[in-house]
């Protein structure tokens, strides 16, 4: 078998790596994560770890977060923003994993031509693209993987030792990095068997891997390090005895390690992966692989072949037994890459016969590669731009709370979000962003009075807090978007504090008006001087003219179906309690509206509305003047 020299390696692996390199470039995540795909769930975290020095998630990717952070600080020191340089960190690992496939299929033959296009077809595949995109640890997984494969490579044509160990090392720090390495160990074994040494050799040398392939595993000391030196950043207790070995097995997510329960259960796993794995390839490269993949399994038969044909199988019996994993997209990058290794092999025998196939076959995989982009450049700028996670920040503005305050996001993209705007950007630096696992009964026991988005109504909303708190706490607006949650009765904040009878016992307790140059901010406090079994919602609408008779003279509005965004229905109420409902209304000027009604009301089941009361003000010389009647 003929192989390549060393600067047609270089030359073809250089080609490659600028291609692949400029179009992961063009989509590149440089804000703090937004997207709530499937894709994103952790690059949060990572970007807000990675600035910290901190640690992650079991079971930790110490190998990442090592050699992550002092690249994402230097980036930092010459003005490359956090969340961009821990996007460039896995873009780095990806152009990588991107060379030494273009080498893997020049060390079998590959033409040097078919080798860069075929190498730019695997690095435009969507998960691979996606990857080297975000902050996420599976571009550098992919790229121990592939090494590991290439020393194999190299070792068929002559046992050694050293390369052995290598091999060993590149193991261990797979294994410890991601657990998904370790499906491809068995391949590994079988097929390095005929090769090595026998006898003592054999003993000793194997002595010696065990040891280096245990060293893998060092990088969790930076785990321990980070955690013993303080770090605002820290999953678990690393700790502890206990706390380290829960996040080293990755414990918390036990339920998700067990085998199929039943034939359903795995018939929908095989669905999903196919319908994955089918999204990777796309219709242009199953044709390539259609072409090139008979071609590579008949005679002469080549054991380097069956090496990625063995690693593709590993890896589906690994999707097989353990789906409830969820790593059929990262299990596809590396089942795709080596079939489509595998076609090239294929592709390349064909074109070996017919000489006059070769430009056809590269205009082919060009034809593919095109296609891989304008299929899979939409999606992977749907994740790395969604501006969720910016907006999430800039509603930190409409929050009404003190210097020093305690906010409970719950674990997600928008807890990122506000942590590293509080501690990387060091936007309000006194307020502490909490999940929801912490204990606070003990905190609001400390804080008094706590704040939360008004979105996590959805699974931590008032049911939520009365069952972890053992009590119904205090509920008032803190802002729009924005609740304020106390074991006290909390404080009126307006500018106008009166007492203004609606009906039914309820009454208004005070206001205030915000006017921006197309926004209009109003906080309306309310009470009750008895229960009502009645849930009423609340409406805030803007008019030029002193009553609304027909749809068109409503200039604007702003609805709730209940008070606070539906966190405190009027039913809830307890008497003389003080709740506060913040309503925003956008793309309003001031010019727009001359009176401002409030109120509330019940609708029936046949669309009709009916109004308990409304409070109306007028804009005078000297601003908002309450219409008594």
């Amino acid at each position: 078998m003929k192989l390549q020299s060393l600067p047609i390696k270089f030359s073809c692996s250089a080609i490659t790596a600028v291609v692949v390199a400029c179009f992961y470039f063009s989509t590149l995540m440089w804000d703090i994560n937004g997207s709530d795909l499937r894709y994103a769930v952790d690059i949060g975290e990572y970007q807000v770890a990675m600035s910290l020095w901190g640690t992650v998630h079991p079971t930790g990717t110490p190998l990442y977060m090592m050699l992550g952070s002092p690249l994402v600080t230097m980036l930092d020191y010459a003005g490359v923003e956090p969340t961009a340089g821990a996007s460039l960190f896995s873009l780095f690992w990806a152009v990588g994993s991107v060379i030494l496939v273009v080498i893997i299929l020049l060390e079998m033959s590959v033409p040097p031509v078919l080798a860069v296009g075929l190498g730019v077809v695997i690095g435009l595949t969507k998960n691979m693209w996606i990857h080297a995109s975000i902050a996420e640890v599976y571009s550098l997984w992919i790229f121990l993987l592939l090494l590991a494969l290439y020393i194999v490579l190299k070792l068929e044509g002559g046992w050694s030792d050293k390369m052995g160990w290598m091999l060993a090392l590149v193991a261990g720090l797979g294994c410890a990095h991601h657990r998904l390495f370790a499906p491809i160990l068995p391949v590994l074994a079988v097929w390095l068997w005929p090769l090595m040494p026998r006898g003592n050799n054999l003993i000793r040398w194997g002595v010696i891997a065990i040891a280096i392939f245990s060293a893998g595993f060092l990088p969790y000391l930076d785990i321990i390090r980070r955690a013993s030196n303080g770090s605002r950043w820290v999953y678990g207790d690393p700790n502890s005895w206990e706390g380290f070995w829960s996040i080293f097995w990755a414990k918390e997510a036990s339920g998700l390690q067990g085998l199929p329960t039943d034939i359903d259960e795995l018939i929908a796993a095989a669905h999903k992966f196919v319908q994955i794995v089918n999204e990777e390839f796309l219709w242009s490269g199953i044709l390539l692989v259609v072409c090139g993949l008979p071609f590579a399994l008949v005679k002469p038969f080549h054991r380097r072949i069956y090496l990625f044909v063995a690693t593709a199988i590993a890896y589906v019996l690994f999707a097989a037994c353990l789906p409830r994993t969820g790593l059929f997209d990262q299990i596809s990058m590396i089942v795709v890459m080596s079939t489509f290794v595998v076609s090239g092999v294929g592709i390349a025998r064909i074109c070996r016969k017919f000489r006059y196939l070769n430009m056809i076959v590269l205009v082919a995989m060009l034809s593919v590669a095109y296609w891989f982009v304008v299929v899979n450049r939409p999606l992977v700028l749907d994740i790395t731009r969604d501006p969720s996670g910016l907006q999430a920040i800039s509603e930190l503005t409409e929050l009404k709370a003190p210097d020093s305050a305690t906010i409970m996001s719950p674990w997600g993209r928008r807890h990122f979000a506000l942590s590293y705007a509080t501690q990387v950007d060091g936007i309000y630096p006194g307020w502490n962003i909490l999940h929801h696992a912490e204990n606070w009964p003990q905190i609001l026991e400390q804080d008094i009075t706590i704040y939360t988005n008004t979105d996590s109504i959805y699974g931590f909303g008032p049911d939520w807090w009365t069952n972890v708190l053992g009590y119904q706490p205090y509920i008032s607006s803190a802002g729009y978007g924005w609740i304020a949650i106390s074991r006290n009765e909390l404080s009126m904040l307006v500018d106008n504090k009166d007492t203004i009878e609606l009906g039914n016992n309820i009454y208004l307790q005070g206001w205030t008006f915000n006017e921006g140059n197309t926004q209009l901010d109003v906080m309306l406090c309310w009470s009750t001087l008895a229960p009502t079994e009645i849930n009423y919602s609340t409406f805030v609408h803007l008019a030029v003219v002193e009553e609304i008779v027909v749809p068109e003279q409503l200039v604007a509005s702003s609805d709730h179906y209940a008070p606070i965004e539906n966190w405190r229905p009027t039913s809830s109420w307890k008497t003389e309690e003080v709740v506060c409902d913040s309503h925003t209304i956008i793309d309003i000027s001031i010019s727009d509206y001359k009176y401002i009604f409030a109120g509330m009301y019940t609708s029936a089941s046949a669309g009709e509305f009916n109004q308990l009361g409304k409070i109306t003000w007028v804009r005078d010389d000297n601003g908002w003047m309450l219409v008594r009647e």
